[in-house]
């Protein structure tokens, strides 16, 4: 009965009910798999279909992305501005946006990557912590629901995994030669040179359940331009497709033919491919054919040429996958065909050029369960070969899925870093003040991972805190410039300007000021000093009444001209000559206070400033500045009346 009454649910939805769980492509596969079957609207809920029937259509419903899922209105902050809605289920956490009719995953995080969830003491917002260090704050009224839900989901999902022997053992163990280690500072990642060894420590490692579902020959079952009729011998009743590659070879039916020809179609292949493994257009079928040869020559399965050198080949299907976006699945249908059951030299070379691909581009939402099914298989198996790069290549493959991949054609020389192995470049960012700092930026890092590492250095980690501080690119020249938005890619930022031949400076600092000060760290202080000192001496901070500086505010204008003697590692009294360049602009235009007069008010502050140490003295203007009213201000130039005013805006209000 329960049965028949999810068949009867998922049918109706498919057939009637425009609901936002399913997407255009699951109810066109589910329409081909209910007219197969002979399913209609007008005969769903007899009793004339065979279980196996409804096990089938249960089973597709099942690996949809949203729709045996609970649903969380939810919101993303800086990490998922365009998030929605978060779906939980046995398949793991889907980041959704309503897009039209239905719902668009943005990300996805499998069940077993999620090592730890905290909840707020409101009950307002859930930490998600991975296995792999990161964390992604998801602000929604109902947390403690969804802790509760992912506990018991996760649960499941670790008893599921404990009881699975992953038997696919497909081995190709032979070693890369090394290739020089640095070239215009891009540095390598022992990752993609190396095959890995087994460590004699043993670290607690996700596992993949071998189920049987979500497999490169399922995925070619129903996608590859091949005829799929010839895998319908193989079908179980529930319309999978059982049995690992070897099985599948060996299987015959009747004398006529073997399964070798359809087995091929997802195993290395040391010959070209004459059409595309996806049904393609004609012209993108050739480029695809192209970019196959391509693969070949940078793996080794086919001689490089003048014309046709390894970085050109990369460069080529780079460029092809940039400008055709069909031709993406097609690829990584070609890689992972190349990867599996390989046993020459090659092997490396193409894992290593699957996780370049990973870098830069997605795939559809049909191929992302397999895809990442492969790459997790290869990955978390210690006793594969290229366990190693196969994990780059999953991190490079998650990240791409959830920031939507490099927008603009990498440089010349990133590919010819990246096809060698060097996948990190060292990339200068300055704090203010005109400091500077090293930060290796890979061709997937973003905004927001340069963010999190320059504000690990100021002793910030809070990731609340962390959406206070922005980076800016000044390019020379233009008089207006944004914070850059956090999903962008850096080289995607610096490769263009480089291209025009502009100079330009990457710059990190705080735009918003909610969170108190802590001056729990020298280079915070600095950093923020930096920041605040240029605005307080240009005027910004100032609260004129009238025009005149209260007597107050004299007062603590002129210790604060001591504290910036000091600050810039005075050790004698300010003179007149010095002075002037330790107040702000506007008291400089008093009337009622002569030059002499500043200068008696400041130097009489000068005996409790001078035992301070120049980074105290910092720490001390920062807390008294801190009180003034405009304190922690974005400044901008406006226009009212006809009149040019300034607007400053924190978290008091304009």
């Amino acid at each position: 009965l329960v049965l028949h009454l999810l068949f009867c649910q998922i049918v109706n939805d498919c057939l009637h009910k425009q609901t936002p769980r399913i997407n255009r492509e699951e109810r066109n596969e589910m329409m081909q798999l209910l007219e197969r079957f002979g399913v209609t609207a007008a005969n769903y809920q007899s009793d004339k279909h065979k279980a196996s029937t409804k096990r089938a259509v249960l089973d597709m419903a099942r690996h949809w992305l949203t729709y045996f899922a609970r649903i969380f209105p939810i919101t993303g902050g800086n990490h998922y501005p365009d998030v929605q809605m978060l779906a939980v289920s046995h398949l793991g956490i889907r980041l959704a946006r309503q897009e039209g009719t239905h719902l668009r995953v943005i990300h996805t995080i499998s069940l077993e990557e999620i090592a730890d969830t905290m909840v707020s003491k409101g009950g307002g917002s859930i930490q998600l912590v991975l296995s792999s260090g990161e964390r992604f704050p998801l602000y929604t009224p109902r947390a403690r629901q969804l802790d509760a839900m992912l506990g018991a989901f996760t649960r499941e999902a670790i008893g599921a995994a404990n009881t699975t022997i992953n038997r696919e053992l497909h081995q190709a163990r032979h070693e890369e030669r090394t290739r020089p280690a640095d070239h215009k500072g891009w540095q390598p990642d022992v990752r993609l040179i190396t095959p890995a060894r087994e460590s004699p420590q043993h670290h607690s490692q996700p596992v993949v359940a071998d189920d049987g579902k979500h497999s490169l020959l399922q995925f070619a079952m129903h996608h590859f331009r091949q005829s799929p009729e010839k895998f319908e011998m193989l079908k179980t009743p529930d319309g999978n497709i059982s049995g690992s590659l070897k099985v599948v070879q060996g299987h015959k039916k009747g004398g006529d033919w073997t399964w070798k020809e359809q087995v091929d179609l997802v195993k290395y292949s040391p010959s070209p491919i004459s059409e595309s493994l996806l049904k393609l257009d004609p012209e993108l079928n050739q480029l695809a054919v192209e970019c196959f040869e391509c693969a070949m020559r940078y793996m080794g399965d086919l001689p490089t040429t003048p014309d046709l050198t390894e970085v050109k080949c990369v460069y080529t299907i780079l460029m092809h996958c940039h400008k055709h976006e069909p031709l993406r699945d097609e690829v990584y249908s070609q890689l992972m065909k190349q990867t599996t059951s390989n046993k020459s030299e090659s092997c490396q070379r193409g894992w290593r050029l699957l996780s370049i691909v990973a870098a830069y581009f997605t795939c559809s939402d049909t191929l992302r369960p397999f895809l990442l099914k492969y790459l997790e298989t290869a990955a978390y198996d210690k006793r594969r070969a290229f366990h190693g790069t196969a994990n780059v290549c999953l991190s490079n493959l998650r990240k791409t899925l959830r920031y939507g991949g490099r927008k603009n054609v990498p440089s010349v020389e990133e590919v010819t870093a990246v096809s060698a192995g060097r996948n990190s470049k060292r990339q200068l960012y300055r704090l203010p003040g005109g400091s500077e700092t090293v930060i290796n930026t890979k061709s997937t890092t973003v905004v927001q991972d340069v963010i999190q590492e320059m504000c690990a250095l100021i002793n910030v980690h809070d990731p609340l805190e962390m959406e206070e501080f922005s980076l800016y690119c000044i390019v020379e020249g233009d008089a207006f410039t944004m914070p850059l938005a956090r999903e962008e890619y850096i080289l995607d930022v610096t490769t263009e300007l480089h291209k025009n031949q502009q100079v330009f400076y990457l710059i990190f600092c705080r735009s918003v000021w909610h969170f108190p000060l802590r001056l729990d760290c020298q280079l915070y202080v600095q950093v923020l000093f930096n920041q605040i000192a240029p605005d307080y001496l240009e005027g910004l901070l100032l609260v004129l009444p009238g025009e005149q500086l209260p007597q107050d505010v004299i007062y603590e204008v002129a210790r604060l001209a001591a504290l910036l003697h000091r600050a810039a590692d005075m050790t004698h009294a300010p003179a007149m000559k010095e002075t002037k360049f330790l107040l702000p602009k506007p008291a400089l235009t008093q009337r009622d206070i002569k030059p002499a007069q500043w200068v008696q008010l400041v130097q009489s502050n000068w005996p409790a400033v001078q035992p301070l140490h120049s980074i105290q003295a910092k720490a001390q203007l920062l807390e008294l500045l801190s009180k003034w009213p405009l304190f922690g201000s974005s400044f901008f130039a406006v226009k009212r009346g006809g009149d040019q005013q300034i607007l400053a805006l924190n978290r008091n209000g304009v």
